[in-house]
């Protein structure tokens, strides 16, 4: 059963870091496409909302809801979960079909949430149009991801994890494969202000294509797996709202993050929109900077946790609160060993990094303020994957209820860090930094957020020896300084010979630092004894051919 488990997660991960690369060098062509200002934050946000959308309107019902479920009655039913399921996935295509054809109808009213108030003075009107006739034409998107997740689930709940993970890589391709398109139809360098009716059309209907084929993808596993859908209405007597009932505060949980989405997303356009002339951090260079700070999350934090959970979930329904405590500390210390690095190459190498990902056409000419994006997102990783564990522990607790008021408390701190740093702290003339602002008000408000979940975190979970994190912490925050600081002095020493201009220059640069930081950080981290770290650096060290 271990090895079966492992084998899994194996194929899950590799689909998500192929998929992740791919998502990167989507937004690669984007930005030489259509560059990372005002333009490109038009169609950012465009086609992030209907996976906002979804994910309030849906995406919470169907994950706390639907979901588990749908797991019990394929374990526990006589015909396997074939009538309930059929009775779930016919009830969600229905739910949704209804949601998005309402949104649509609703897109000028939508888009106009998500819109400054420098979009709406009379000289924007073109770009105001972009935006809701991009919205409209993303929409559609809300259906297909929502059919994406429950037809994935059911396949997850039947043991077939690999497809909902590989899929993505699909949508990437079909995306990718539209931007190309336009590359070859549309002259790169322009970089007019606007969209023609045609670009409109390309881009948007090529990236609602993209989530309709993520979903096809799934359709023959669904099959292959034992499951034959054939639609049953009525819910009646499936037990749905006691769980609904359970759910209703994770449902909250996520609603409270969208309000947030929808101020930062405002305030991030508005950067980009402001008559301040020159290179601006907008949406597109906050979205993007996103990504790139989430990728450790995803392959390592999200692994972690999801390992852990199961395990500290029994430990407390036994009532072994201190070993709870332990086993949550010990999960938070081997992910930010390897997290903690991460930030720091980060800030210390965001230049090359965002060159790599947007340093093409169009995307080139707005790096300085991507990098100074992404250093100060840098700054919330750490803070991010604490809380991410602390909330965990909640759930192993079945607590939900708390999460949910300290998410609010996070999103009050983001907002109001995010309105003050754009509309009070930046005038016209620096408005282009309002997604480094943005930035810092996200890292501002995991920093509180770790500050005020602690202390409430103890009342169910009492100090323990063996479960600090603080030392340890600081321990890995001095040795990956020392890391990147030696990767930053070599890197300066080697510009004084070797011209790194360019994508090309920035991986020579960062293989550069790699090859220094991580030596540098693994032996300071053996001298101030950072067990976490020493124990990655063997399993890794013990996978090398190295002749004895």
């Amino acid at each position: 059963m271990a090895d079966r488990t492992l084998r899994s997660a194996a194929v899950m991960a590799a689909g998500t870091v192929l998929s992740r690369l791919l998502g990167f060098i989507r937004i690669a062509l984007l930005a030489a496409a259509i560059g990372t200002a005002l333009r490109g934050d038009i169609f950012t946000a465009a086609n992030t909302i209907p996976n906002s959308l979804y994910i309030l309107l849906a995406g919470g019902v169907f994950n706390t809801v639907l979901v588990p479920q749908l797991v019990r009655a394929i374990k526990n039913h006589d015909d396997g979960g074939q009538d309930f399921t059929n009775r779930i996935l016919t009830f969600g295509f229905v739910v949704l079909a209804i949601v998005t054809v309402a949104c649509v109808l609703l897109a000028p009213a939508i888009a106009e949430l998500y819109l400054p108030k420098e979009l709406h003075d009379p000289s924007r009107v073109t770009e105001k149009a972009n935006m809701i006739m991009f919205v409209r034409l993303c929409l559609p998107q809300i259906f297909f991801y929502g059919a994406f997740v429950l037809v994935g689930q059911v396949l997850n709940a039947r043991r077939r994890f690999g497809p909902m993970m590989w899929a993505p890589i699909a949508n990437n391709i079909v995306a990718c494969a539209s931007i190309v398109v336009f590359l070859l139809i549309y002259r790169v360098g322009d970089n007019p202000p606007t969209y023609s009716h045609g670009e409109e059309l390309l881009l948007g209907l090529g990236h609602t294509v993209g989530i309709a084929v993520q979903l096809l993808v799934l359709l023959p596993y669904l099959k292959a797996s034992g499951h034959t859908y054939k639609p049953k209405f009525g819910l009646r007597g499936t037990g749905l709202g006691h769980t609904a009932r359970l759910g209703i505060w994770t449902v909250l949980f996520v609603a409270v993050n969208q309000v947030t989405l929808v101020v930062v997303t405002q305030l991030a356009i508005a950067g980009s929109a402001s008559s301040d002339p020159g290179a601006k951090a907008g949406l597109f260079a906050y979205s993007t900077a996103m990504l790139i700070i989430l990728v450790p999350h995803g392959i390592v934090t999200v692994s972690l946790a999801t390992a852990a959970l199961p395990q500290m979930s029994a430990l407390a329904a036994d009532g072994d609160t201190a070993e709870v405590g332990r086993m949550s500390a010990r999960s938070i210390r081997q992910t930010l060993a390897i997290v903690v690095p991460a930030a720091a190459a980060m800030i210390a190498f965001a230049y090359p990094i965002v060159t790599i990902i947007a340093g093409y056409g169009s995307g080139k000419n707005n790096l300085t303020l991507m990098s100074y994006t992404l250093m100060t997102l840098a700054l919330g990783i750490v803070p991010f994957t604490v809380q991410y564990f602390q909330l965990r522990t909640f759930y192993a607790f079945e607590d939900t209820r708390t999460p949910f008021f300290l998410q609010c408390v996070i999103a009050a701190t983001n907002i109001a860090a995010a309105v003050i740093g754009v509309r009070v702290l930046l005038d016209q003339a620096h408005l282009r930094f309002s997604g480094v602002v943005l930035g810092g008000a996200y890292a501002l408000a995991y920093l509180v957020a770790v500050l005020i979940s602690r202390p409430v975190l103890r009342r169910r979970v009492p100090r323990v020896p063996g479960a600090g994190i603080g030392l340890p912490l600081l321990a890995m925050v001095i040795a990956a300084v020392a890391g990147a600081g030696a990767g930053r002095v070599v890197l300066w020493l080697l510009s004084l010979a070797i011209d790194w201009s360019g994508p090309l220059g920035a991986v020579l640069q960062l293989a550069a630092a790699a090859a220094v930081m991580l030596p540098v950080y693994a032996a300071v981290s053996r001298v101030l004894r950072i067990h976490e770290v020493n124990d990655v650096v063997s399993m890794v060290t013990s996978k090398l051919p190295i002749r004895r």
